[in-house]
């Protein structure tokens, strides 16, 4: 089965988990680039705001998710909600009919809240499994057993 984990992170933590995941999977990978500034207190700020409001972005990314049967999409929670670079790369790519899994990073304890936002818009794909960690735990390098159990949970029966 081809497979894909594609991510956006704008601190480095959700990029750590989707490299783990890639290499456990043997997966091709796929950063998403926000052509947004995001990075410094002002823009941090905004990009919470764009969250919030569900707004969409302008991305850039290489692979193309059609020539892949099984993606992971990896994203940070952002004002208790995925980023605008996912929303829009969900929006803008064909996505129906694929096996998906969602992984997150946070800070908190939104992340049920966005699995759900995640597999409400992506309503005709089969899920397979999905993982959420904190971004405490990855600085610390505290996310390699939950990364492997999370690996070997996977059925694609």
């Amino acid at each position: 089965m081809k497979t894909l984990v594609v991510y956006y992170s704008r601190t480095g933590n959700t990029k750590t988990i989707a490299e783990a995941l890639a290499e456990a999977l043997n997966a091709d990978i796929d950063e998403i680039i926000d052509l947004k500034k995001r990075m410094g207190l002002l823009n941090w700020i905004r990009a919470g705001r764009d969250a919030l409001r569900k707004k969409l972005t302008q991305i850039k990314t290489q692979k193309n998710p059609i020539e892949y049967d099984f993606i992971l999409i990896g994203t940070p929670i952002w004002a208790g909600n995925m980023t605008p670079a996912i929303r829009t790369y969900i929006k803008e790519n064909p996505l129906e009919q694929k096996k998906i899994s969602f992984f997150i990073t946070s800070g908190g304890d939104k992340r049920q809240h966005v699995m759900d936002a995640l597999r409400e818009i992506t309503p005709n794909n089969e899920y397979i499994s999905n993982f959420g960690i904190l971004g405490k735990l990855v600085k610390k390098g505290n996310y390699k057993d939950k990364v492997n159990s999370f690996v070997e949970s996977l059925s694609f029966d």
